[in-house]
């Protein structure tokens, strides 16, 4: 009985560990390369996590990728297509540090497709002859995953010929570098100087915020309901699409003054808002925003007229996301504001925000 639990149990993870990963083909497409004095002759997968990267698929669940030969003998064939052994050329050594496949919405409507690779170049003896740090992105529609996936490969042979190229002319440009029959440098410089490094942007994850604010000032109180979608990375400051809209309410006493029952306002709000990271999570909420509405009076005798609403307002404040995937937006912040009502033009106020990001 105990076999059988066990015999089942072992197809279960099987299946488990089948559908959580789908292989890439990497096309051995050739490309021409004249004149080189040099061959591949082993590639040497160093990196810790042997798979190719975690990628969603078009049923929204995760799926790790990898090459179904292992990548060191998948690229080992992919460079034997592009340089063909033979007796005149010199072997070199192929070491992968990094080589991995990304995806994330990085705007509203787009997402980009990334292949980033760190490659060492070798000689016969062990010395190292360079390395070459790249990355190749590509931008898509956001609910084009199918496309996505099938043009992985495409990136991946990208950055390989990207840094064969890399290797070539350097080797060309460094005329004092010259590899020998037995692949020993003659004369050669230090590696840093014969190494491409791009500096690394990471693509960052995507947030969706529907948030309610509660706003109060001397003369008013209202509310205002907003989504804001944003990619958060290293850049000192992001750039939200924020769209919102709100309502308020003169209180009784500063309407009556200026001779009207009550004095209504419903506006969008739009604009510029950034937001500047202070630790992962917290970020300083800074904004510009021009609100455009209508303002809806009721005069002592209870006669109803309307008034356009433009003007300026300034926010400053804090926002807190602490679950990345899932949970609660907290905020608080002021603001600063002139519109053209006919009740108050300008004032300034505390706001109270919560919500949830997804």
């Amino acid at each position: 009985m105990m076999k059988k639990i066990i015999n089942i149990l072992a197809v279960f993870f099987s299946c488990a560990i089948c559908f959580s990963q789908t292989t890439i083909d990497l096309k051995k497409v050739p490309f021409e390369i004249k004149n080189q004095n040099f061959y591949v002759d082993n590639v040497i997968d160093d990196r810790q996590e042997l798979h190719l990267g975690v990628i969603e698929d078009n049923s929204n669940q995760k799926v790790k990728l990898r090459f179904e030969n292992g990548t060191a003998t998948t690229i080992k064939y992919f460079m034997d297509a592009a340089l063909p052994k033979t007796g005149d050329r010199v072997p070199i050594t192929l070491r992968i540090n990094n080589l991995k496949i990304e995806e994330a919405q990085t705007s509203i409507d787009k997402r980009t497709a990334r292949v980033y690779i760190e490659l060492y170049f070798y000689a016969a003896n062990g010395e190292e002859l360079y390395n070459v740090v790249h990355y190749e992105d590509q931008v898509f529609p956001v609910s084009n995953l199918t496309e996505i996936y099938e043009t992985h490969e495409q990136r991946i042979r990208a950055v390989l010929e990207y840094c064969l190229r890399s290797f070539i002319n350097a080797q060309k440009a460094n005329t004092t570098n010259i590899l020998t029959k037995d692949g020993i440098l003659d004369n050669a410089s230090s590696t840093t100087e014969a190494s491409t490094f791009e500096t690394y942007v990471p693509l960052g994850k995507w947030f969706n915020m529907l948030t309610f604010k509660r706003m109060t000032d001397k003369y008013n109180e209202g509310w205002n309901v907003s989504y804001t979608g944003f990619s958060d990375n290293e850049k000192d400051l992001i750039i939200p699409f924020v769209i919102g809209y709100g309502q308020s309410r003169a209180k009784s006493n500063v309407v009556q003054e200026r001779g009207y029952s009550s004095a209504d306002s419903y506006a969008l709000g739009l604009g510029f808002n950034g937001y500047l990271k202070i630790t992962p999570g917290v970020y300083l909420d800074i904004g510009l925003n021009v609100p455009i509405g209508m303002e809806v009076l009721r005069d002592l005798e209870d006669k109803k007229s309307t008034n356009f609403l433009i003007g300026l307002r300034t926010n400053q404040g804090v926002k807190i996301i602490p679950w990345k995937d899932f949970g609660i937006v907290i905020g608080a912040g002021l603001f600063q504001q002139w519109q053209t009502s006919k009740v108050i033009n300008r004032n300034i106020g505390f706001v109270l925000e919560l919500g949830i990001n997804f």
